[in-house]
């Protein structure tokens, strides 16, 4: 997998499932896709099988934000709370950004920072896996005062929005109304990748191939677990819950003295 990481880096793609109350890892899984599309529903069910649940919350960054995947989480009662992506143009004028440009739902046109109504010009996606509808008014542009801060295209702006945009602006309104819930998402998810990248040393395999590198980052896990358990439990109580399961599941005693 190729990241641009002030570079370009061969790596693999760590997913981890983090529970909030302890920081323990619930699941994870390694893949070599470049991004994290597709990535949230999937992890999403797997941590409801773990805890047994029908219904669970899930944050994540903008790096998870795919309509279609978000559509798959709320079909399996995934409430998702995710960061959208950044806004951007090609001038570099924050003034004009994409989310600076308004939606009028009756009208179904885009107003620009300038006034002029964006029509639709395209009212099915070019391709397949194009999920977008555009929107211009190239005439509105080729009179306007601001086209050289708002775009670089000598034919003017064009504005692309989602065929999910409808659904995506639910997501986004829940994520915003809950800004003290999604705060806590870099608390949570980036403890455990924090002690092992930057405490352990572990931030690149001395392993190929993916069932080697799921087989390595298990492991690690595994020992943060145990960590974490002596953490919040303490030696004695884990020996305690030990014997009682052990008792429960008519199987042998363990005996452990501690010094």
């Amino acid at each position: 997998m190729a990241v641009n990481n002030n570079g370009v880096d061969m790596c693999y793609n760590v997913q981890t499932v983090v529970d909030d109350k302890h920081s323990l890892i619930v699941d994870t899984n390694v893949i070599n896709n470049p991004t994290d599309h597709g990535q949230l529903s999937e992890m999403g069910k797997r941590a409801k099988e773990v805890f047994e649940v029908e219904n669970i919350i899930a944050l994540a960054d903008k790096g998870y934000y795919n309509a279609d995947d978000l559509k798959k989480c709320e079909k399996e009662n995934i409430t998702t709370y995710v960061s959208k992506q950044v806004f951007s143009n090609s001038t570099g004028e924050r003034e004009f950004y994409s989310d600076r440009f308004k939606y009028d739902k009756e009208k179904d046109v885009y107003v620009c920072p300038a006034g002029y109504e964006l029509k639709c010009t395209r009212k099915t996606p070019i391709k397949e896996d194009t999920k977008y509808i555009e929107y211009a008014n190239y005439e509105a542009c080729s009179k306007c005062q601001y086209k050289d801060k708002c775009t670089t295209s000598k034919q003017g702006r064009r504005i692309k929005r989602c065929i999910d945009q409808d659904f995506l602006d639910l997501v986004d309104e829940r994520t915003a109304k809950n800004k003290e819930l999604y705060k806590r998402r870099q608390m949570i998810v980036e403890q455990p990748f924090g002690t092992i990248k930057r405490g352990w040393g572990l931030s690149y395999f001395l392993t190929r191939g993916l069932e080697s590198v799921k087989t390595k980052i298990s492991l690690a896990f595994l020992a943060y677990k145990m960590k974490r358990v002596i953490n919040i439990l303490g030696i004695k109580e884990i020996i305690k819950r030990l014997e009682e399961l052990l008792y429960s599941s008519n199987l042998y005693t363990l005996h452990i003295n501690t010094y």
